[in-house]
């Protein structure tokens, strides 16, 4: 029986059904509350309500009367800073005091410029195959021929297809290979 309804049908005996249930939950009559729950507040108390607080307070105040008195200052209260005591003066003694070893300061050096091959270029200049390098100076891209210089002083002395051969101001070489 349920197979021959259509959509529709079921859809409208739902919508009747719910319709129905709701009219006869508003038309019932009310149900009065009993006089022991009308008596009970249903909202918050009342500051300064005694309502079963006062054997608690009692107890309360039984428990802060047994305490033992803090003494001055020795309680913490987190939320006053303490007094500032005086600054206790250093004791001399009549013995010389060991003497520290000086540390004697290295004189500063700059740090040795840092200098990466990133490639090798070809280019062709009438008959002649130029090399050029592609490297990195300290962060600064540059391209370099045999015989320039780089921004950090090296001069460039060779430049082959695998790597270049740099001279720094100081006349040390140092020969740099493609990764």
């Amino acid at each position: 029986m349920v197979k021959n309804l259509t959509p529709g049908t079921v859809l409208l005996v739902g919508a009747l059904s719910l319709t129905a249930g709701w009219l006869a939950g508003t038309s019932s009559p009310r149900q009065e509350p009993d006089a022991a729950a009308s008596r009970a507040p249903s909202g918050p108390r009342p500051l300064g309500s005694p309502a079963n607080v006062a054997p608690h307070t009692r107890k309360l105040r039984g428990r802060l009367d047994t305490q033992p008195a803090l003494v001055q200052g020795g309680g913490r209260n987190p939320f006053v800073f303490g007094a500032r005591r005086a600054p206790v003066a250093p004791q001399r003694s009549d013995e010389p005091a060991a003497a520290l070893p000086v540390a004697v300061p290295e004189p500063d050096t700059p740090p040795a410029p840092q200098i990466k091959l990133s490639g090798i270029a070809a280019s062709q200049e009438g008959d002649v195959s130029v090399l050029t390098a592609i490297v990195s100076d300290n962060g600064a891209l540059a391209f370099v021929k045999t015989g320039e210089t780089l921004p950090s002083g090296a001069t460039v002395i060779k430049v082959e297809e695998t790597g270049i051969v740099i001279m720094d101001a100081a006349g040390i070489t140092q020969t740099l290979r493609l990764p």
